[in-house]
């Protein structure tokens, strides 16, 4: 596989990379890990096969997709961030795993022939086209070749009974999304970006449900702020007093725990897969 110089995407990878944002993305690993898991096992992926992990940022998909496919098979993660392919080779080290991470982009890099299926997770939103860049990587491909993205709904993540500041949170970010020219809901937009790529694909979706005790869940949307506050003061969202980010995480466990027993959905996660033909 040729490794070219890292490339940016269509639109910027907006949360940066600086190394609270790489730990940040190793939080929502963490989270999401086991929906990830069943959208990849429902897609296909199995023993043996050979996977490109696009967009892998700190390999939290390329490792659990080397766990499926298991020693017979492969899993080579792409990234044009080099400080995040640093963080995956460690985390694939230190699992034991045998995963490649190389610097590049889905747009530029060369696609081995003997590849059976390509992944990614959270890519396509920062895509300005994501039917194009769909119908791109198809073409590249051989027939049968597996075709799976997984994308967030952002706006499905509330609280019930509302829950007025994690409310304001989720919209901010989805906010930022929006203002700055991306798919705050990629997760519904995945259907449309396959069809475009004349892609026919399965679909399902699942959603995190936890209550006021989910202190990890809280830090999330916190490090998600955080990570988002310079775009959300670029863009006239808000201002970082308005947001107060040092006392955000206290005060939204406050919150929860005052309110009657809330039950909290984040973000739904959706993904797709279809084999080309």
């Amino acid at each position: 596989m040729s490794t070219p110089q890292p490339q940016a995407q269509d639109q910027a990878y907006i949360l940066g990379h600086s190394e609270r944002e790489l730990v940040r993305l190793e939080r929502q690993a963490a989270l999401f890990a086991d929906l990830t898991r069943d959208i990849l096992e429902r897609a296909g992926l199995e023993r043996g096969m050979r996977v490109l992990d696009v967009g892998c940022g700190v390999g939290d998909v390329s490792l659990i997709a080397a766990d499926i496919v298991g020693p017979g098979g492969a899993v080579i993660g792409l990234d044009p961030s080099q400080a995040a392919l640093s963080v995956a080779r460690a985390r694939a080290q230190a699992k034991g795993l045998d995963i490649s991470f190389v610097p590049g982009t889905l747009e530029a890099t060369d696609i081995p022939a003997d590849i059976d299926a390509v992944t990614g997770r959270f890519l396509l939103l920062h895509m300005a086209d994501p039917g194009a860049a769909l119908a791109g990587l198809a073409k590249r491909l051989k027939p049968g070749t597996l075709v799976n993205f997984i994308e967030f709904d952002i706006s499905t993540s509330y609280a019930l009974p509302a829950l007025p500041l994690l409310h304001e949170c989720i919209e901010r970010i989805g906010e930022v999304y929006r203002r700055s020219g991306r798919t705050a809901d990629m997760g519904a937009s995945l259907y449309p970006a396959y069809r475009a790529a004349g892609l026919a694909p399965e679909m399902i979706g699942l959603t995190r449900i936890s209550n006021d005790q989910d202190v990890d869940g809280f830090e999330f949307i916190v490090e998600s702020t955080r990570s988002l506050m310079p775009a959300m003061e670029a863009l006239g969202i808000a201002g970082a007093a308005e947001i107060g980010i040092e006392t955000l995480h206290e005060r939204l466990i406050d919150e929860a725990q005052a309110s009657d027993d809330p039950c909290i959905f984040y973000p739904r996660l959706v993904g797709a897969w279809a084999r080309v033909s």
